[in-house]
């Protein structure tokens, strides 16, 4: 018998008291289907509170535990502490499982750390490397990394806070000679740019300026407390896509298409995204050439999931996340498996695995009753349901949401029909923009 560690940590302190999440199917009866696939192994889980994509968690604590899979949830710990608890399961191989958690997008620098003490003590490990995770969590990093090897980037202006006010706290200073030549290089950006926070979460407090005098009146402002990445805005279509696999082996998935919101850019609470889209207009095996290529430049080992915009001049990389994602619970639905089962997968080599795919599509709908979540569920086109509910938030935008993703094994026109039938039973549910963004989406999804 061999022993596979998933392990993940959280670097914020967790108070569930207030929320309440329900993930279908649960975490628990993934384990266990795993747990018979594979009997000659034993599962292990170490994590940290709320465990994303490894536990059912009911407001502070585990509300299900699996009898296939032993779980170890541990307090706040060191990574050398939290690779010595892991080195106790005598672990055969240790699969990092990250998740994310805002405001700042790291806790894959944590867990690459651990990765680094357990290969020292001769542990196989699936962990992007501390180098990439690093280059990855900063923006402006990210583009300096894709920028040395040989990917194109949009033309951009980063703006380093403490210099940009470096004139506070000094009587003496009557001119900034690094804000001026900032606010120059500005001025020969071409319009709209995008602005972004380098280390935060996704496009969170992303802003979109569509003239110098706009960015100037962001960059001003009280809301701007950090590095900022200016970038000029690359037109064209939405997608993302993930990379599954280590040392040199890697499967490059379809890409989803993404809806926008009205700025040009992906709002992460409320995209559509369908896919997997493989119609020739998107030229699919450029795309999977250049992942391929980045794969094996950053050494990925594990999944990374990729932000990308594709127009007339191809293919752009925009961000590289390298972690789960809501896109691998799509992918998970679109390949009838489960994230747990991705990572084994990936672990133990079974690229077979990661196809066929069958045409998914994934929305967001606003809060509801546990029962109505099960009703959902019992559809046969959904297979994935998950909601997180703050129930002592008091603005609507923080009280959570709800997500769905439907699956269809015959086809496009049946997992059209399928949403529009869900639209239907729960139109105070699917929001107009969805259904609206879909119809712009047909042609691609169409064309599938």
């Amino acid at each position: 018998m061999k022993n596979i560690v998933f392990y993940s940590t959280n670097t914020n302190e967790f108070d569930g008291t207030h929320l309440v999440t329900r993930t279908m199917p649960s975490r628990r009866s993934e384990w266990d289907v795993l747990a018979r696939a594979f009997p000659d192994f034993h599962f292990f889980v170490v994590t940290q509170l709320p465990g994303a994509f490894l536990l059912d968690v009911e407001r502070n604590s585990v509300s299900e535990e699996p009898e296939s899979v032993r779980y170890v949830v541990t307090e706040k710990l060191s990574p050398q502490a939290m690779a010595e608890k892991i080195l106790t399961l005598s672990p055969d191989i240790a699969v990092a499982a990250t998740f994310w958690v805002t405001p700042f997008d790291w806790l894959g620098v944590q867990d690459a750390q651990i990765a680094d003490i357990l290969r020292a003590k001769g542990v196989r490990t699936v962990c992007h490397s501390l180098e990439t995770m690093l280059a990855c969590f900063d923006k402006y990093q990210t583009r300096l990394l894709l920028e040395k090897h040989g990917f194109s980037v949009s033309k951009a202006v980063y703006i380093h806070h403490e210099q940009f006010w470096a004139e506070r706290g000094h009587r003496e200073v009557h001119t900034n000679a690094y804000k001026n030549a900032v606010l120059s290089q500005l001025e020969h950006l071409h319009y709209p740019v995008v602005v972004k926070d380098t280390v935060g979460l996704s496009s969170y407090g992303m802003e979109v300026a569509v003239s110098y005098k706009q960015a100037l009146f962001y960059l001003f402002s009280g809301r701007t407390n950090g590095d900022r990445l200016v970038e000029e805005f690359i037109e064209g279509e939405q997608f993302g896509t993930e990379i599954y696999g280590t040392d040199g082996n890697y499967t490059v998935l379809p890409p989803c298409m993404f809806s926008v919101n009205r700025y040009g850019i992906t709002s992460p609470k409320q995209s559509v995204k369908i896919g997997p889209i493989t119609s020739e207009r998107y030229r699919i095996p450029e795309l999977q050439a250049m992942l391929q290529s980045l794969a094996k430049k950053l050494n990925l080992s594990g999944v990374a999931q990729v932000d990308l915009i594709f127009n007339n001049d191809g293919w752009h990389i925009i961000e590289i996340n390298p972690r789960l994602s809501g896109m691998t619970e799509t992918y998970a639905a679109s390949l009838n498996t489960s994230v747990c089962r991705i990572l084994t997968d990936i672990a133990l080599g079974n690229h077979d695995h990661f196809s066929p795919l069958a045409p998914v599509l994934n929305f967001k709908i606003p809060i509801c009753e546990e029962s109505q979540l099960a009703d959902f569920f019992s559809r046969p086109e959904v297979k994935y349901v998950h909601q997180i509910h703050n129930e002592a938030a008091k603005q609507e935008r923080e009280k959570g949401y709800g997500e769905v993703v439907l699956r269809s094994d015959s086809g496009i026109s049946a997992l059209k029909n399928a949403f529009l039938a869900f639209s239907a039973d729960y139109p105070a549910l699917v929001d107009q923009k969805f259904i609206a963004d879909f119809q712009k989406m047909k042609d691609a999804f169409e064309k599938f």
